[in-house]
């Protein structure tokens, strides 16, 4: 009864490996992924930045600017950026990796690594954003 599992298990790995050596083989795909590494630290690093210095104060996460400030609450939201950007990159990485052997995967994998670095750079101005809310305002 347990060796359709493991059957089922060994197609699984096997297909994972290939998807992981398809999108590893593609050059621009290397690039996409150190950049993704070192922008995802910096993502951190600011959010962690941000939090160190508010504090135990109260923390400013919106700010409109025809009636003040909306949103105020705990300094550890700050995280809640990083976080989801993270869980997004994650799932474009994912859902490039379903794109292996077909005509597209060159092109799904610059969209979805272009797509990684605008999700980057717009957490970057989130935070900025949020680094002048809270201590510039």
């Amino acid at each position: 009864m347990a060796f359709p599992f493991f059957g089922f298990r060994y197609e699984l790995k096997q297909k994972v490996s290939l998807s992981f050596k398809a999108f590893w083989n593609y050059i621009p795909n290397r690039w996409y992924f150190f950049t993704f590494i070192i922008l995802e630290i910096l993502i951190w690093f600011f959010s962690y930045h941000i939090f160190a210095m508010i504090g135990s104060d109260l923390f400013v996460s919106h700010y409109n600017v025809n009636f003040g400030i909306d949103g105020v609450g705990e300094a550890k939201r700050v995280f809640n950026i990083a976080f989801f950007i993270l869980i997004f990159s994650l799932i474009n990485l994912f859902f490039l990796l379903n794109f292996r052997g077909k005509n597209v995967f060159n092109f799904m994998a610059h969209a979805t690594g272009l797509t990684i670095i605008l999700l980057h750079v717009l957490a970057a101005l989130a935070l900025m954003a949020l680094y002048l809310t809270n201590f510039i305002a």
